[in-house]
């Protein structure tokens, strides 16, 4: 049993090293997996917006307040991946399951921040007085399971840095399919046995699937051929790993929790400028969260390949892999653009059945709205890509500053200036985002060029 482990250690697929083919193999069963946790989203919006158009608009502006308070936690515990892809690449995989206990540790100490958060500070945040109601109470269930998703988060990270992802997919397809039943029973009731439960019963099936899933993660990760080969047994604190795990993981998940700020913003302020304002961008938004478990799958892909790369000292092919992951969203991109350019209509009618009553102007703003989320997307794609491969080299101190300064200076502001202040139209506020995702990703694309990451160390 060992020794077949030992002999899986320095290739985590059988195509050559760095290449389109290895990236695709990793990154495949995270791309669905990470579908299946975005459809989540997706769906609940969905099922939603045939129930009514202020559960959807309360349901999008109050997810994306969840996200926020959820990224820093999530993104931080996720960073376990890039220790265990070292560890893994330099044959010491008795120590796999350290990094990512120390990181379900602070998943379940995360409860004592999200609970009193979800229950007391919904009023507080959200002020328009004709979603307030809605908003308060998908915000509150919501974010009072946020503890979970991070348990998941924590110990699929033990699989996705040894390159090990099929797993998690099928646990993660299966708590998808159970969250789609939820919905559809919770949302509109069943016969007279369970009353419709409107966004209440959205989120409330979409926290019991996130809770299953951390279960069923827990148990497999706990067993015990895994306790013997790979240390998952070793539950204590661990000071030193844990201080690590965080002086890495947490400068990226400040930068992301930023990013996911500024999106924030940008909906409170066109939840101002009224509904017609408010229903495009969370038509645009929700069609970009359905893909963007693209870029999230092929990001976390590249992490846990590049940080075995960098475990076993090749860092040549770190180069490769990102040509590779270049060429597969060229050709994404141009695919999407069936659904986004040529053909809009289709995913529209998804969130407003009754597009024909749709005024000429409201049908015009949201065809671009699309395009322009087609923009953002290869851009979006390759800065996570750079992303992911500066994360697994432990450069997340800069992924910080420009998670931190990019957001505000190319979207939040622009927006703010020409869409709220001067009045532009709502297909305006995607234009801005998408010269968002060019700006930060040439930003990102010269720190990679000038190879600095090579030079640190994780602890």
């Amino acid at each position: 049993m060992l020794s077949k482990a030992l002999s899986n250690i320095q290739k985590l697929t059988p195509y050559p090293e760095g290449s389109l083919r290895e990236l695709l193999q990793i990154s495949f069963p995270l791309i669905v997996s990470l579908m299946s946790s975005g459809l989540m989203i997706f769906l609940d919006r969905l099922f939603l917006a045939h129930y009514s158009l202020e559960s959807l608009n309360a349901s999008a502006h109050a997810g994306a307040a969840v996200q926020f308070l959820q990224f820093w936690v999530i993104a931080t515990v996720c960073i376990a991946e890039v220790f265990v892809g070292r560890f893994n690449g330099a044959g010491k995989i008795e120590k796999l399951g350290r990094p990512t206990w120390q990181m379900i540790w602070l998943a379940v100490g995360s409860f004592f921040i999200y609970i009193p958060i979800g229950l007391f500070l919904g009023p507080y945040i959200f002020l328009n007085e004709d979603y307030q109601q809605l908003e308060v109470e998908f915000f509150r269930i919501l974010t009072c399971f946020i503890p979970m998703s991070a348990v998941s988060a924590a110990i699929s990270a033990f699989y996705i840095g040894r390159g090990k992802v099929r797993f998690i997919t099928v646990v993660m397809l299966a708590s998808n399919l159970l969250n789609v039943l939820l919905d559809a029973l919770l949302i509109f009731g069943f016969s007279t046995w369970i009353p419709p439960l409107g966004i209440a019963g959205a989120a409330i099936g979409t926290g019991v699937a996130q809770t299953c899933q951390a279960i069923i993660l827990f148990l497999a990760f706990f067993c015990p051929t895994n306790r013997v080969v790979y240390g998952t047994g070793k539950w204590k604190f661990k000071k030193r790993l844990f201080l690590s795990c965080i002086r890495i993981g947490l400068p990226g998940s400040v930068a992301h929790s930023l990013e996911i700020l500024a999106w924030v913003l940008i909906f409170d302020l066109m939840s101002r400028l009224g509904t017609h304002y408010m229903t495009v961008v969370t038509i645009a938004q929700s069609i970009l969260f359905m893909f963007s478990f693209i870029t999230e799958g092929v990001s976390k892909g590249a992490t846990a390949i590049a940080a075995n790369f960098i475990g076993s000292q090749k860092h040549h092919l770190v180069w490769k892999l990102f040509i590779s992951g270049t060429k597969f969203y060229t050709f994404v991109f141009l695919l999407l653009s069936i659904f986004l350019v040529w053909h809009p209509e289709t995913m529209i009618r998804w969130f407003l059945p009754e597009i024909e009553e749709l005024t000429l102007d409201t049908h015009k703003t949201v065809q671009d709205a699309c395009f322009w989320v087609w923009i953002y997307f290869i851009f979006d794609g390759i800065s996570w890509l750079l992303i992911g491969l500066l994360t697994a080299a432990g450069d997340t101190r800069f992924v910080m500053k420009i998670g931190a300064f990019a957001p505000l200076v190319f979207a939040f502001f622009p927006v703010y200036l020409f869409v709220f202040q001067w009045g532009g139209a709502p297909s305006l506020t995607w234009m801005m985002i998408a010269f968002y995702a060019f700006a930060s990703g040439g930003i990102y694309f010269w720190r990679f060029r000038s190879e600095r990451w090579k030079e640190l160390v994780l602890a």
